[in-house]
């Protein structure tokens, strides 16, 4: 089992690059720091190297296990108090869009509101999500732990405008999020067998081009506040679309 105690070592200075969006493109490997997250990893095989402060049990002998030091994993970790342990994974699959329920994120900016919708779909049942190439990365270390390592477990998809028209020709029904007056109350609102919820970005909503192929438009009924945030919007939609 390696070793390593200097930060200026070419690996460590390798894996530091990943915690920048161009070094996560170069390598196509991200970080992910934290037990709870290294055992989402290691289940979904995206897991290829561990750096810890001391051996892990039970770890399968294809992925290498590094012991490093303090220093070195508080360098790798963005928790406020690490745990001893950082993952190195690859990135995710490609995959075809498939399902019948999917969510489309139109330019969503921040990685905590990512990672929870994320979480939230994963835990309603939303078949698919696809993100929208000017959204925030998935691959953010924000989003990955607001997650709490769902980006492991529901099929993920970077997709364009031209992804929606795809689906919106093969008989799905596009939905949209949007406070205008002419939207249905979401809880009126009967959905479709084939359906994509769209969510716009948090400032701007949805953008106007994808507004455009919008088959109808719905709204959270809501009292003594004008709006709610995307993340909880997306969470309360997605349980109403299970259950409703």
């Amino acid at each position: 089992m390696k070793t390593i105690q200097s930060a200026q070592n070419t690996l460590i200075k390798q894996l530091l690059e990943l915690k920048t969006p161009r070094g996560r493109q170069t390598y196509r490997r991200f970080l992910v720091a934290g037990f709870h997250l290294l055992e989402m990893a290691l289940e979904s095989k995206s897991l290829k190297m561990i750096l810890t402060l001391e051996p892990i049990k039970n770890i399968p002998d294809h992925i290498q296990q590094i012991i490093v030091t303090e220093t070195i994993l508080k360098k790798l970790s963005d928790q406020v108090t690490p745990q001893g342990v950082v993952g190195v994974c690859d990135y995710l699959p490609a995959l075809s869009i498939k399902g019948d329920r999917i969510a489309y994120l139109d330019g969503v900016a921040d990685p905590g509101n990512l990672g929870t919708i994320i979480r939230s779909a994963t835990a309603f049942g939303i078949d698919m999500l696809l993100v929208s190439q000017d959204s925030v990365s998935i691959y953010n270390p924000k989003t990955i732990a607001a997650s709490q390592g769902a980006i492991f477990t529901i099929p993920l998809c970077e997709a364009t405008i031209s992804d929606l028209r795809y689906l919106k020709d093969n008989k799905y029904r596009l939905t949209g999020a949007l406070l205008t007056e002419d939207a249905i109350k979401s809880t009126e609102y009967r959905w479709a067998k084939q359906c994509v919820i769209v969510f716009g970005n948090e400032a701007h909503g949805i953008s106007h081009d994808v507004s455009e192929l919008l088959n109808d438009k719905i709204i959270i009924p809501i009292a003594n506040i004008e709006s709610l945030n995307v993340a909880m919007a997306a969470s309360i939609i997605f349980y109403d679309m299970k259950y409703r």
